[in-house]
């Protein structure tokens, strides 16, 4: 395994997991009805999706810019 594929799957794997936890776990509770249970558990979930989403967009940019150590060009 390349150190390029490393950080193309370490990114990618990192960004769907903070993506998951933050939608599912740290967002409002779902089935609530009122007013006051419409807040997120932790006031800052959606950056930390949208962290999530960059991260796993930023794998393929490394995946392009990382050199490749087995094809010599």
């Amino acid at each position: 395994m390349t150190t390029r594929r490393i950080w193309t799957a370490s990114l990618l794997i990192g960004g769907l997991v903070l993506m998951v936890v933050s939608y599912f776990f740290l967002t409002a509770p779902w089935g609530s009805d009122t007013v006051g249970n419409s807040n997120p558990r932790l006031q800052w979930a959606p950056l930390l999706f949208v962290v999530g989403v960059i991260a796993a967009f930023m794998s393929a940019v490394a995946y392009e810019l990382l050199p490749d150590k087995r094809r010599k060009r």
